[in-house]
């Protein structure tokens, strides 16, 4: 099954003494009161990086989720500085194409475009706590070689899918903007991420 779920990743480079975790139980109560069609969110820190991981059913869903969140949002990255915040979001083109043109400039935000041959390979949780994997490595081609970058793409859908790791796999994809290509990997345990690996 194809993957047409938006992902977002937001990753807030916090200053050192900088209050951060005061925003996370507001944005939780909005994604619980907000759009059904959140398919998982949730924060991450490590050291005084900070990611925020956030899965949609379409970009619709995304659109409602940010309208929600518009004034936390921008009040957190007024704090710390828009310089020391990067947001990917990724999924189908089709979908990306109906968020660009609600996104105004003041979020720094990189689209990156998912391939279509990217997997679905297990029904995403509901109404539980997200604890679910995610790998998200960015590969900075060569200029002049992204096409034979992508002429893999099918022999790793196919080593996935067919893998030790597949049942414990959520989602597995790869997406390109610019000169970077990033595969999205979603697992349901670290046991199963390290499953794939082999």
């Amino acid at each position: 099954m194809s993957d047409t779920h938006l992902n977002v990743a937001v990753i807030f480079d916090v200053p050192a003494g900088e209050d951060y975790k005061s925003y996370f139980p507001k944005f939780y109560a909005k994604v619980k009161a907000g759009t059904k069609d959140t398919l998982y969110y949730g924060f991450a820190t490590c050291g005084n990086k900070v990611l925020c991981r956030e899965g949609y059913k379409n970009g619709a869903a995304m659109l409602a989720h940010s309208a929600e969140v518009k004034d936390d949002l921008e009040g957190m990255i007024k704090k710390i500085g828009k310089d020391k915040v990067k947001i990917l979001c990724s999924g189908p083109p089709s979908e990306i194409a109906k968020v660009k043109p609600h996104m105004d400039g003041r979020l720094p935000i990189k689209f990156v475009d998912l391939d279509a041959g990217s997997l679905l390979l297990n029904a995403f949780p509901k109404g539980c706590a997200d604890t679910h994997i995610t790998l998200l490595p960015e590969f900075n081609v060569p200029a002049g070689k992204m096409e034979e970058f992508k002429a893999g793409f099918p022999k790793f859908y196919a080593a996935t899918k067919n893998g030790p790791g597949a049942a414990g796999g959520l989602y597995y994809g790869f997406g390109v903007a610019g000169d970077s290509a990033y595969c999205r990997e979603g697992y349901t345990s670290a046991d199963a991420a390290l499953l794939h690996g082999k």
